[in-house]
């Protein structure tokens, strides 16, 4: 059974992380201005799904940056709106010191949105502004390749849905600087051929374009960024409910990407206006097989592979005792949705395999957010149901005992009834898994996100 990587999880631990902050952002009267447009009564169907998703992106990011301390200028452009109003919104943002950052939600009408390059690079916190921003890459794609690394210490094949697009450039820039083998697939390209990857990255905003004919067992992690509201008030993903148990692990819509973007929204917030040495949230390692593992039969990842992960969750159980992330949220509903592909391409039926012409992602789309809160998948991943002893390996501190005893059945599955039964629900820091990943040898860190410029740069 697939188990989902919740990004629910990650807001809260990004929540908690930065929550004692609010102390010393609130007096401040800081505020983050928030930008979107309203579309009108005759307008497509199809441009009010994309301002539909920006709209509840952006009541999202208001309510993570409230939390914070920060007042949200949530301002709302209305249909017809000229170049110079705009403008106008824009220039008052960019000189009001009060206003720390600015987002503008994508899609804006075609006709303003070379305007957004007016943006004040310093307070652009989502690199909308084409490379003069302090960031290399918007808080999606980051948010997204830090997902990732822990399925990818072994140099994985990591496939690319809609490489070209705002988001996938950001994804495909970011994985390649820490190394990693890349798979880049766009309009035109046969998506079967994610069927050879370890990982895939999907950020199309295309409904349904990855299905049962394209997601393996072996897929480790499985990411789908995709979030187009439907007619009924549901939402769908770049992955088919059909395939959503096929890969070992998924980030599930709604619920995955979103509330991580959101998480790194924060935590870029916080770094640059309080305290640049914030700590970071984190998702911790995973069991999971390798394709070799799958073909072989293999039911086990290796001991030494084991020891070394729960020797790298001590470490993050340690250094978030530190930084005093050791309280708990209870009852406390986590905000913040799934990324809405939205920039300029099409979200009808695609033909099947095949990303469509309009796949490709504009400059900025924004992240929406489903606000049904769901419980954490558990489980296993699919696999083969061979029989045979589960490896114990050493245990780290607070981890449930598995004592000699052997398993049987799917190794993923158990792995995840032991995490349950040891307490460690999910994402969280200091949590330790009683099993990991391959036995491939293991991929030096990723970079820690890198430090914004300290507060009273240009433009302030």
């Amino acid at each position: 059974m697939t188990e989902h990587v919740s990004g629910r999880d990650v807001l809260r631990q990004a929540k908690e992380l930065y929550e004692p902050y609010r102390n010393d952002v609130a007096p401040t009267g800081q505020r983050v201005a928030i930008i979107r447009f309203q579309p009108a009564e005759n307008d497509p169907p199809d441009w009010k799904i994309k301002l539909e998703a920006s709209k509840v992106s952006a009541e999202q990011k208001v309510k993570s940056f409230e939390h914070l301390g920060f007042q949200a200028d949530h301002v709302v452009m209305p249909p017809g709106t000229t170049r110079a109003q705009f403008a106008e919104v824009l220039e008052r943002a960019n000189q009001d010191p009060q206003t720390r950052a600015i987002i503008v939600q994508f899609p804006p009408p075609a006709h303003l949105q070379p305007l957004v390059q007016r943006m004040d690079p310093a307070k652009d916190i989502d690199a909308l502004t084409k490379g003069r921003s302090p960031y290399n890459a918007c808080a999606t794609a980051e948010g997204i390749c830090r997902v990732v690394e822990p399925f990818a210490k072994d140099d994985p094949v990591i496939a690319v849905v809609g490489s070209k697009g705002f988001v996938g450039q950001g994804v495909v820039t970011t994985l390649r600087e820490q190394g990693h083998r890349l798979m880049e697939l766009d309009a035109g390209d046969d998506l079967r051929r994610v069927r050879d990857a370890d990982i895939v990255v999907s950020v199309t905003g295309n409904p349904g374009i990855l299905g049962p004919d394209h997601l393996r067992p072996h897929h480790r992690l499985v990411v789908d960024s995709g979030f187009v509201p439907q007619a009924d008030g549901s939402v769908k993903g770049d992955v088919q409910r059909a395939a959503y148990d096929i890969p070992q692990h998924l980030t599930p819509v709604p619920g995955g990407i979103g509330p991580v973007e959101m998480a790194t929204l924060m935590e870029r917030v916080v770094r640059r206006e309080v305290d640049p040495d914030a700590p970071s949230w984190k998702v911790d390692p995973r069991p999971y097989l390798t394709k070799d593992q799958l073909t072989q039969g293999t039911q086990e990842p290796s001991p030494a592979t084991v020891t070394a992960t729960q020797a790298a969750q001590a470490t993050q159980g340690a250094q978030a005792a530190q930084a005093g992330e050791g309280r708990q949220v209870v009852g406390e509903r986590a905000v913040g949705g799934e990324r809405a592909v939205v920039g300029g391409q099409s979200v009808g039926q695609q033909a099947p395999g095949q990303l469509g012409a309009g796949g490709s992602q504009g400059p900025g789309q924004q992240a929406s957010g489903g606000p049904a809160a769901g419980a954490q998948a558990s489980g296993g991943a699919a696999g083969p149901q061979n029989s045979g002893p589960q490896a114990s390996g050493s245990q780290a501190p607070g981890s449930q005992a598995a004592g000699s005893q052997a398993s049987v059945g799917n190794p993923i599955a158990q792995a995840a009834r032991l995490r349950t039964g040891a307490g460690h629900g999910g994402v969280g820091p200091g949590t330790v898994n009683p099993t990991a990943g391959p036995s491939a040898p293991t991929r030096a860190q990723s970079p820690v996100p890198p430090k914004p410029p300290t507060p009273g740069g240009p433009g302030r």
